[in-house]
C-alpha cells in the first residue's frame, strides 16, 4: 500500500515537471521513440547492478555469495529511493549483518563504495570542460553555478574522505583507545578495522576502482541508448556525458525534496546548454529518470517478495540499527 502511495506521488511529480510543455513535441517525440532503447538500458541497469555486488563482495573481508549480494544490493538501492530522509543507506550494512559481517564493516564498505563513486564523479566533472563549451556565465540553477559548486563539494569530499583513511590507517589501535568507552565503541572499532583492512590491499583497491569505471561506463551506455531514442537529441560521447555528470553533480549541489523534478530539470539544463529543444529534453529526461526508477523497483520489490519482507520492515531494521 505504501508503495503504491509513493508510485502516487511520483506520478504528480512527474506531471507537475511536465505543466506546461508543448504536447504536439512531446506525442511526436513518444511516437518516434525506439522501445527497444529501454530494453538496452535495461541490460545496461543489470549489468550495473552485477558489478555492484562484485564491488561489495570486494570492499568486504568476509565472503558473500553473490546472489545474497544481490539481494542485498536490490533491497538497498529500493530503500534509497523509496524510504524518505536516506534511511534507506543503513539497509545494506543491517541486512550484512545477517551474513556474518559486523554493522561497522558493512558501514565500512559503504563509506569505501561512497568515496569510489565521488572520486569517479569528481574526474568526470573536472573534464567535462572538454567535452563541451560551457557558457561563460556558467550553469546555474536555483541562483547556483552547477559546476563550480559540485567541484568545491566533490573535491572537499575527496580530501576529507582521503585524510580519514591516512588518519584510520595510521592511527590503528592507538586511535581507537580513545573511543573504547562511547556507547558506539564496538561500531567504530569495526568501521576502522574494515577501512584499514581494505587500505591495506592495494590489489583490492585497484580492482574497486576498475568495478567503479565498469559502472560508470555501462551507466552512460544506458543515458546514450535513451538519447539515442529520441530524434533530434544529442548523443555524441562528451554530450552524454555532460548531461550525465551535471545530473548527478546537481542532484548533490542543489538538494531538493526528492529525486523527481530535480533530475529532470538539471537533465534539462544541460541539454539546454547543448542547444537541444526544451519540450524534448523534458520528454528524454522523464523517461530516463522512469526507466531507473521502474528497474531499482521492479528488482528490489522481486527481491522484498522473495525475502518474505516489506518496505516497513527495511525501514525498521534500519532504524533499530541506526
Amino acid at each position: 500500500m505504501k508503495l503504491a502511495a509513493i508510485l502516487l506521488l511520483t506520478v504528480l511529480g512527474l506531471g507537475a515537471v511536465l505543466w506546461g510543455v508543448d504536447l504536439t513535441v512531446v506525442r511526436q517525440s513518444l511516437s518516434a521513440f525506439d522501445l527497444r532503447s529501454f530494453v538496452v538500458a535495461w541490460i545496461c541497469y543489470w549489468l550495473t547492478q552485477c558489478f555492484r555486488c562484485w564491488r561489495l563482495q570486494a570492499l568486504l573481508a568476509r565472503p558473500v555469495p553473490f546472489w545474497r549480494a544481490m539481494s542485498i544490493t536490490s533491497l538497498g538501492f529500493l530503500a534509497i529511493n523509496v524510504i524518505p530522509f536516506r534511511v534507506g543507506e543503513l539497509v545494506r550494512p543491517t541486512l550484512l549483518t545477517d551474513e556474518g559481517v559486523p554493522f561497522g564493516e558493512g558501514m565500512a564498505a559503504i563509506f569505501m563504495e561512497r568515496l569510489a563513486d565521488i572520486l569517479m564523479l569528481l574526474a568526470f566533472l573536472l573534464s567535462i570542460g572538454w567535452a563541451v563549451d560551457l557558457p561563460a556565465g556558467g550553469i546555474v540553477v536555483q541562483g547556483t553555478d552547477i559546476v563550480q559548486a559540485g567541484q568545491r563539494l566533490f573535491g572537499v569530499s575527496v580530501a576529507v574522505g582521503a585524510g580519514v583513511l591516512v588518519l584510520l590507517t595510521v592511527l590503528g589501535e592507538r586511535g581507537l583507545k580513545y573511543t573504547d568507552r562511547l556507547p558506539a565503541a564496538t561500531v567504530i572499532r569495526r568501521f576502522v578495522e574494515g577501512v584499514r583492512a581494505f587500505v591495506l590491499r592495494p590489489l583490492r583497491m585497484l580492482q574497486v576502482m576498475a568495478l567503479t569505471a565498469a559502472i560508470w561506463v555501462v551507466t552512460l551506455l544506458a543515458v546514450w541508448a535513451t538519447l539515442a531514442a529520441l530524434p533530434g537529441l544529442p548523443t555524441n560521447p562528451g554530450a552524454v556525458v555532460f548531461v550525465w555528470t551535471l545530473t548527478l553533480t546537481g542532484l548533490a549541489a542543489v538538494p531538493t525534496p526528492g529525486f523527481f523534478g530535480g533530475f529532470e530539470a538539471l537533465c534539462v539544463a544541460a541539454l539546454a546548454v547543448l542547444g537541444a529543444d526544451g519540450d524534448r529534453s523534458r520528454t528524454f529526461a522523464v523517461l530516463l529518470h522512469l526507466g531507473q526508477f521502474a528497474f531499482t523497483v521492479t528488482l528490489g520489490s522481486i527481491y522484498l517478495v522473495k525475502e518474505g519482507m516489506t518496505l516497513t520492515d527495511l525501514r525498521e531494521k534500519a532504524r533499530r540499527t541506526g
